[in-house]
């Protein structure tokens, strides 16, 4: 066992913050933003769609496990499982959910009862990266097929060696893309506010890491405020309040979930602005709330996750390990997808391409 998954044991029982949201596809905006292997992601992807195709193999009944960090907490969660009984359903499989409720402790007591339950494929959903490459390393110990779908872990950018295959959105690369998005809209020098999610969280230190990343490019941008919102809109209400009070000429707020961006648009009203105009919102989630947002110029923008096929692709690809005990290596990387490839042509919607998108949740 190499040391990354050594120090991932020894973090097994340490306590890790609520994760949200999940996965979706866009269409790669640009090279810095792009998945870290963009040929191995457009190989994974091509893979995963002939698979399809071809026709999802027929497992006769074999028994999945889905263990993830959420199954039915929310819509997002809920469309994701959808996907994964649709999936399982034409391979002819059965599959069973774990919901974690976005607790690792519980997560590692779910991976266990699997394993004992002697499932013929697992379908893994870390909650956090540390203790989810522990979870992972005692179902790799099974020699069963495992797909991991969602968010990474081992410390990989995105897909873990081992295992069958990789579907995802939230990665650090995908916030980038948005990021980078909305601090493009700046014409000349512009002070801009982000809220995200939980602070501690994988996906809050992926957030951070893009932003980061994204005034390195645009040094035109100052961030006057980068605070966590918690998902939620009561918090983010607060937060953008409290900036918007202290730096009266910022025009830009860029947010990691649109529910909690709901509050992000109450704030910039309380303060006498208009959203979308006077202050431009980039949120992430392509929800139907976002969506209808986005229509009605409230937002400037939101980008798109896609929880149904995640969670199908992942069940597609361990039926083909199961199949065939053949792998498809690489981040299978939902910007991808024939859903924003062949309708709205972008992660980003707008105004301009909402009509080509159907929201998911």
């Amino acid at each position: 066992m190499d040391n990354r998954r050594l120090a991932a044991v020894s973090a097994i029982g340490a306590a890790a913050l609520l994760l949200a949201g999940c996965a979706a596809p866009t269409a790669p905006s640009a090279e810095s933003a792009a998945p870290q292997d963009a040929q191995s992601s457009s190989t994974a992807m091509q893979q995963t769609l002939d698979i399809i195709d071809a026709g999802i193999p027929k497992l006769d009944g074999a028994s999945l496990a889905y263990i993830v960090e959420c199954g039915t907490q929310n819509t997002f969660c809920q469309s994701r499982w959808q996907g994964a009984q649709d999936a399982a359903a034409k391979a002819g499989a059965e599959i069973t959910l774990f919901d974690a409720g976005f607790d690792p402790a519980a997560q590692l007591a779910q991976v266990q009862d699997a394993i004992l339950l002697d499932f013929d494929g697992y379908v893994f959903a870390p909650v956090a990266d540390a203790p989810g490459c522990a979870s992972f390393e005692l179902l790799q110990a099974t020699g069963k097929p495992i797909a991991t779908i969602n968010s990474p872990m081992c410390g990989d950018a995105d897909y873990t060696d081992g295992t069958v295959g990789f579907v995802a959105m939230q990665t650090e690369s995908f916030f980038l893309e948005h990021i980078e998005n909305a601090f493009a809209s700046c014409d000349g020098e512009c002070e801009a506010i982000a809220v995200g999610g939980f602070i501690g969280s994988d996906l809050f230190t992926r957030w951070e890491n893009a932003i980061q990343r994204a005034l390195v490019k645009y040094p035109n941008v100052t961030l006057v405020s980068d605070q966590p919102g918690n998902f939620d809109p009561a918090a983010a209400l607060s937060v953008v309040q409290d900036a918007l009070s202290a730096n009266p000429n910022a025009s830009l707020v860029v947010s990691s979930w649109d529910d909690m961006t709901r509050g992000v648009e109450e704030a910039i009203r309380a303060a006498g602005m208009t959203p979308g105009t006077d202050v431009r919102i980039y949120s992430v989630g392509g929800t139907e709330a976002g969506t209808a947002s986005v229509l009605a110029g409230d937002w400037n923008s939101t980008s798109i996750l896609l929880p149904y096929e995640e969670s199908f692709y992942g069940v597609v690809q361990l039926a083909h390990a199961i199949d065939t005990g053949e792998i498809i290596e690489g981040f299978t990387y939902l910007a991808e997808s024939p859903v924003v490839l062949d309708g709205p042509g972008s992660l980003f919607i707008t105004s301009d391409n909402a009509a080509l998108f159907t929201p998911e949740y």
